[in-house]
């Protein structure tokens, strides 16, 4: 038997709360270029691919513009989007015992990077949409961070808040925890932690099962 291994994070919801950040950006979007989808139907769609979003929210025909202003806002506010209380702790705790440290987002690179900044762990490997694997549902994100890792899925563990979280995992054949002080509903069987202090706990798994 073995403990956890590799610790992978998505990162809104998650790590960061970066809801009010998200909301500014997507205001920009609508002020700048007149689009009319409210941010509210933009903010269940989020732990998508961009692109995704926009196909699902019917913009793909605007999609270019519309990320390109999104992400110059969404940028200027990565440095201040602030982490959940108690989540540098949790994750000192798990870098202490010797759990790599993952993250697998759909935000872009350069704000994912000025975000992850603010933790001084570090991390393992970290996923973002420029790839040209698809993003989340597909396992594709998942399975090329444990490859980095260079650790074994079956020793991994995805902490989420989305349902596209949780299914990215089961289609990676990965153990998911759904993190109770993020954005989205708990997925259906789905294992939770009820706070960021449960992180810590993960020192403790065994070989972990799959969702």
């Amino acid at each position: 038997m073995s403990r956890c291994r590799l610790a992978l994070f998505d990162l809104d919801g998650v790590l960061v709360d970066s809801r009010d950040a998200m909301e500014e950006a997507w205001e920009a979007v609508q002020r700048d270029l007149g689009v009319t989808v409210g941010f509210a139907a933009y903010f269940r769609e989020i732990g998508r691919p961009f692109a995704d979003i926009m196909e699902r929210l019917g913009l793909s025909d605007e999609a270019e513009e519309i990320e390109r202003v999104y992400r110059a806002t969404a940028l200027r506010t990565a440095p201040r989007v602030p982490a959940f209380d108690g989540i540098e702790e949790a994750l000192e705790t798990l870098a202490i015992a010797g759990v790599k440290l993952g993250v697998v987002t759909s935000k872009a690179r350069p704000q994912t990077y000025w975000t992850l900044s603010q933790f001084d762990v570090p991390f393992e490997t970290v996923q973002t949409p420029e790839s040209r694997h698809p993003g989340k549902p597909s396992p594709w994100p998942l399975l090329i961070a444990v490859n980095e890792a260079r650790v074994d899925v079956e020793d991994a563990v995805f902490i989420g808040d989305m349902d596209v979280d949780c299914a990215a995992a089961r289609h990676a054949g990965m153990r998911f925890l759904h993190a109770a002080w993020g954005y989205g509903a708990r997925p259906a069987g789905a294992a939770q932690l009820q706070t960021p202090a449960e992180i810590g706990g993960l020192v403790r798994y065994d070989r972990l099962e799959a969702a």
